[in-house]
């Protein structure tokens, strides 16, 4: 395939959150998203805008269903937005107003298989396409990928990206979670520079808090994942034996239609 041709699939992709029907009926049949500008991604520009769905959703929660076309972006009050509303506190907050062309089913839902949170996911079509479940969709350095890779081939579940916080701050974040029968491991890639899309991460996560927080730390270099993976991938299967194995995931729901 030609670079030209090829161009399409890398087109940028924001997966975005939305938790009530409200919004979504406001995406499907007015065409616009809205992101308040003190919680928006850095990385905000894409060429479309998927939605990952959560709770309020049923049958189709947990998982990102649909996607569109971006058309416009520009910045509105909440209370120009959703004038019906003009008491909410957060009415003369900015926002951003994304417009969007009609939405897009999926050829298939991607769930997330631990029904987790997320914010924003900075993606790109062709993984937006093609991926199985929510954390085929991160963007991680060449280290990061390889070490994905292998867990899929190897059967070891794990998150990417998951969020130390509550309010999952992406400056706070591991590279994969596992989380076992007695505890969870927490593994980092070191000496690798990966944009998430949100932000560059620079502040080091140190054992202590990890380990404060319940978390078993493993790190590995980029040199040791490219020349000893299979060295990687033991420690990683050690550390979740001597933690009774990993826990078993949630039965997913059974798919619907909303549209």
């Amino acid at each position: 395939m030609s670079e030209e041709m090829d161009m399409p699939q890398r087109c940028p992709v924001l997966v975005a959150v939305i938790n009530n029907l409200r919004d979504f009926e406001i995406a499907r049949d007015q065409g616009w998203y809205r992101i308040p500008v003190a919680r928006a991604p850095r990385r905000l520009g894409a060429d479309y805008l998927a939605f990952y769905q959560t709770k309020a959703f049923g049958a189709e929660a947990w998982a990102v269903n649909y996607y569109a076309p971006v058309l416009r972006v520009r910045l509105a009050r909440r209370r120009d937005l959703l004038p019906a509303e003009a008491d909410h506190p957060r009415a003369n907050d900015a926002y951003y107003k994304i417009e969007i062309g009609p939405l897009q089913r999926l050829p298939r839902p991607i769930p997330s298989l631990r029904l987790r949170r997320i914010t924003f996911i900075c993606t790109t079509l062709q993984r937006l396409l093609s991926a199985e479940e929510i954390n085929d969709l991160w963007l991680g350095s060449e280290e990061e990928e390889c070490l994905w890779t292998a867990f899929r081939e190897n059967g070891i579940t794990a998150e990417r990206r998951w969020g130390l916080r509550e309010e999952d701050d992406e400056e706070y974040t591991v590279d994969f979670a596992l989380f076992c029968r007695e505890g969870r491991v927490a593994v980092l890639c070191e000496e690798t520079t990966w944009q998430t899309g949100l932000v560059l991460r620079e502040k080091p996560l140190e054992d202590y808090d990890l380990n404060t927080a319940g978390w078993t730390t493993l790190r590995f270099t980029a040199r040791q994942i490219t020349r000893s993976l299979p060295n990687c991938l033991a420690a990683v299967r050690q550390a979740i034996a001597e933690r009774g194995g990993l826990t078993p995931l949630p039965s997913p729901p059974n798919h619907i239609e909303i549209l």
